[in-house]
């Protein structure tokens, strides 16, 4: 049987000149960058006169938070709170900037409080040892470390932890939360169909307890999951990976046994490490990343003139027909997404695609036209797809229709199976002493959410899941390369890590935005060491658009995010059942899970008008499915801004953030 990447090389039968150009059109295009890069030069020359810069030696970044795949935007709940961290995309640029920076000598990381994913941090952690490859050490600074807080620094060449904190690192958990009794007790049945033995996303609906292919997929995952770490620390840290665990094991640690046993340099306060810089580098050394970016503006403007350019486009979020609520992208939609992939298609300015997957599925219908959107596009230039840490169901369904794919090896993916169904809120409506009456024609009373189905009706609803699967499978072994007995032995629900996808043949190669940009550069004909610029879509809202968005992302949006679908009458779904909902460690276990879930649930029943509904998405919040995130600073409240102080305050944080927007525009292009 041939391989995947074998199969995928050229499956189309396209030739070359679908990158192809009229001599004319080239011989303009040329002549323009020239002329661009003469204007560029003396433009920079002339910045650098005026602004009379003072030299830089060393890059700080703050590293908290989740590192999204999506820029953040502007929105008025927003004022107030503290300023976001880079996305991945522009921290990944930056670094590979960096790499490459004369004048920098050496890069100070603060990293505290990481929410984002594993898939998310080996990215960061790759790139931050090829910046120490290139001869620029990275230090970084820990206050009260979790594990993955200790997971990204441990890629530094130096790691500080502050003398009174807590060595927190203690490996990984993981929990799901089953509501089967809080349902009956509220008397909501689930009556739910699946495709696939290990497909896991209805039993917290169905069961009380995991069942044994739930479990032992759970196993399997974090099996693999733990190991990458412990290798990954071991070989960063210069010790034996028995030693790691030992570590983890007897952990938490105290500051000084952290550092006995190697897994930190030295402790230190933050006055001792600015010392520390001062003595290696000077007073007045230090940049600051957004003030960077601004630094090598001119620099990245004149590297992306003559260099090919490859648009990028995030899905990002749950899949649906339209826009769901909380969604961190406006390309989940199966609307929006072939509005801008189309668009990206026909650009003759674009040399290939890289569609930036990082979703747990959804709809299934919609999951469905998305892959085709992306054959479509196939046929006029490359279409690849790099995998973030979730790009599985929905979101491996359409990424099997790209010509090369690419995940990182912690990335969740496959989840090749189907979850179909409805609630029943008859008993939540007697014990509210509502009644219904349903006058039918036809079978149109099955959609109704107080009629439970017939055994005939269930019937039917398993069909369509299981022909759905089977739709889903051929699909898949169609654009893998594999027949539908391979796929079907690797899919079944089945979640895997990209590493284990790899094995399986689910994926091209392990890696991230940097690794699929190399394929990118192989396919295109240019040299592996030449530049690519990458022009993202959707575009980025004009500021006024974002500002008007009173909707801020917290944990209400997470949870409605899964819900939707089923409420807006969706019956077949293709969506991960996120076994792993890791618990928290280091400062972010301050905040307990149980109160998010709790908040989340609160949050619910108050937003959604109708009482079955309501009770509805707040059992969803319980489940696991999605993990609701509590808010990290108070945000502004709209009846606040009657108050002169607080609109006062408020107009300060505009200004600061239109600022800090502005710079972000200035920066120029990414370029990798």
């Amino acid at each position: 049987m041939s391989t995947p990447t074998q199969a995928k090389s050229d499956p189309t039968g396209r030739s070359e000149e679908r990158q192809g150009q009229r001599p004319a059109a080239l011989f303009f295009r040329a002549a323009r960058r020239r002329v661009l890069a003469v204007v560029l030069a003396v433009g920079a020359t002339i910045h650098r006169w005026l602004r009379r810069y003072r030299p830089y030696r060393v890059l700080r970044i703050e590293l908290s938070g989740t590192l999204p795949e999506v820029p953040h935007e502007l929105r008025l709940r927003d004022f107030g709170r503290r300023s976001s961290a880079p996305d991945l995309l522009t921290l990944l640029a930056t670094l590979r900037s960096a790499r490459e920076d004369p004048e920098l000598a050496l890069v100070v990381l603060d990293v505290h409080g990481i929410e984002a994913g594993w898939g998310t941090i080996q990215s960061v952690r790759r790139a931050l040892l090829a910046v120490a490859a290139a001869g620029k050490p990275v230090w970084a600074y820990l206050t009260q470390p979790g594990t993955r807080d200790y997971y990204l620094a441990s890629a530094a060449s130096r790691v500080l932890l502050a003398p009174a904190g807590i060595f927190d690192v203690t490996g990984l958990a993981s929990e799901v939360v089953f509501v089967k009794g809080a349902l009956d007790k509220l008397g909501i049945e689930a009556q739910l169909a699946r495709a696939g033995r290990f497909k896991a996303a209805a039993e917290p609906f169905t069961r009380t307890d995991m069942s044994p292919e739930h479990r032992a997929m759970a196993e399997q995952l974090l099996d693999d999951l733990y190991e990458q770490l412990v290798a990954d620390v071991a070989a960063a840290r210069a010790t034996t990976a028995d030693a790691v665990r030992a570590a983890f094991t007897e952990g938490p640690l105290l500051a000084r046994e952290a550092v006995r046993r190697g897994l930190v340099d030295e402790v230190a306060y933050p006055d001792q490490l600015r010392r520390a810089i001062e003595e290696r580098c000077g007073e007045r050394a230090v940049i600051e990343l957004p003030s960077y970016r601004r630094r090598r503006a001119w620099a990245t403007r004149r590297a992306a003139l003559d260099a090919p350019t490859v648009g990028v486009l995030a899905v990002s979020g749950v899949i649906g027909g339209e826009e769901l609520p909380g969604s961190r992208s406006r390309t989940t939609s199966w609307r929006g997404f072939r509005r801008e992939l189309e668009a990206m298609a026909e650009d003759a300015s674009l040399a290939g695609i890289v569609i930036r997957v990082d979703s747990p599925g959804g709809s299934g219908l919609a999951s469905d036209l998305m892959w085709r959107e992306v054959l479509q596009a196939r046929t006029r230039k490359p279409v690849l797809v790099s995998m973030g840490d979730v790009a599985a169901s929905g979101g491996y369904y359409l990424a099997a229709g790209a010509d090369h794919v690419t995940a990182e090896p912690a990335t969740l993916t496959g989840s090749i199976g189907v979850l179909a169904g409805k609630p029943v809120l008859r008993g939540l409506y007697d014990q509210l002493g509502v009644t219904k009456e349903l006058v039918v024609r036809g079978n149109a009373g099955r959609h109704s959410d107080y009629v439970p189905l017939d055994e005939e009706n269930l019937g039917r609803l398993r069909g369509e899941a299981e022909a759905f699967y089977a739709e889903f499978v051929g699909k898949v072994a169609s654009g893998r390369g594999l027949t539908a007995a391979a796929v079907e032995s690797v899919a079944e629900g089945r979640v895997w890590t990209g590493r284990q996808a790899m094995a399986r043949g689910l994926v091209d190669a392990l890696g991230g935005i940097e690794e699929t940009l190399a394929e990118m550069r192989r396919r295109l004909g240019v040299s592996p060491e030449s530049r690519l610029a990458l022009m993202r879509r959707p575009r980025e809202r004009a500021l006024w658009r974002s500002v008007a968005q009173l909707a801020s992302r917290d944990a209400l949006s997470d949870v409605l995010a899964l819900v939707t679908p089923i409420l807006r009458g969706e019956r077949v779904l293709a969506v991960v059942p996120f076994v792993l909902r890791f618990v928290a460690d280091g400062a972010e276990a301050t905040r307990s899970e149980a109160v998010r879930a709790v908040a989340a649930l609160a949050g619910a029943g108050a937003a959604l008008t109708g009482a079955g509904a309501a009770l509805a998405g707040g059992g969803a919040a319980l489940t696991g499915t999605a993990t609701a995130r509590a808010p990290d600073a108070v945000a502004f409240d709209e009846d606040d801004l009657a108050r002169p102080a607080t609109l006062l305050a408020a107009v300060r944080s505009l200004t600061r953030a239109v600022r800090e927007w502005s710079a972000a525009r200035r920066a120029g292009p990414l370029v990798f």
